[in-house]
Order: C-alpha cells, then sequence, then structure tokens
C-alpha cells in the first residue's frame, strides 16, 4: 500500500534536506579562487583581497629586494588607493541617483467586459 500525500511531502523534503547537505559539505576552492584580487606584478603571485600591507609588503621584500614595494603592486600606490575610494563613491553616489529615478510600477487598469 502507498503513502499518504503527508508521506510523500515528508519523503521529499528529507531529500531536499539531503541535497543542500550534500551542496554545503563542498569545497570553498571557488570562492577563494573569486577573492584572490591582488597579484604581484613581478611573480604573478595571487594574495587574497584581504591581505594587509604588511604582508604585501613582506613578499616584497622577501621575494623581489632589489624591486620597490609598489612595482610589485601597483594598486597599493596613494594614487591608486584614491583613485579607488573616488570611484567606490561615485558609484554609491550613481547608485542612489538610479535608485531615486527609477520609475514607480504602475498597475495596470483592469478592462471588463461591458465597460467603456
Amino acid at each position: 500500500m502507498g503513502g499518504g500525500n503527508g508521506q510523500k511531502s515528508a519523503k521529499a523534503r528529507e531529500r531536499a534536506q539531503a541535497k543542500l547537505a550534500a551542496e554545503a559539505k563542498g569545497s570553498q576552492l571557488k570562492t577563494n579562487e573569486k577573492s584572490m584580487s591582488l597579484k604581484c606584478a613581478v611573480c604573478m603571485q595571487t594574495f587574497m583581497c584581504t591581505s594587509t600591507e604588511v604582508k604585501l609588503r613582506e613578499h616584497s621584500d622577501n621575494k623581489h629586494p632589489k624591486e620597490d614595494f609598489y612595482r610589485c603592486f601597483p594598486s597599493m600606490t596613494p594614487e591608486a588607493q584614491e583613485a579607488a575610494a573616488a570611484d567606490a563613491a561615485a558609484a554609491e553616489v550613481a547608485a542612489k541617483v538610479a535608485a531615486q529615478q527609477a520609475p514607480k510600477e504602475k498597475q495596470k487598469a483592469k478592462v471588463y467586459k461591458g465597460s467603456k
């Protein structure tokens, strides 16, 4: 004898939870790869975006003692930092303006038979 609708839904729920648990146990390699946004211009070694300037200077001093720090990491120059901050501020302002200018959704008037 088959189960009722309640039993079928419980079984489907169990399968869905098992599937989500299997996906959650997966590797974090893809996420880590996306966050590797800093790159040494000399040796092309990548660093996570959360790396501090101290760690980057340590790499520069140990691996490339003859090179300047800013030669290894051009994105860390004061000019590049200011430009990045200005870009972020401009993007924030543009997002606010776009949100204010976004057209409001209008509901379509319903048309009924015989009414005009």
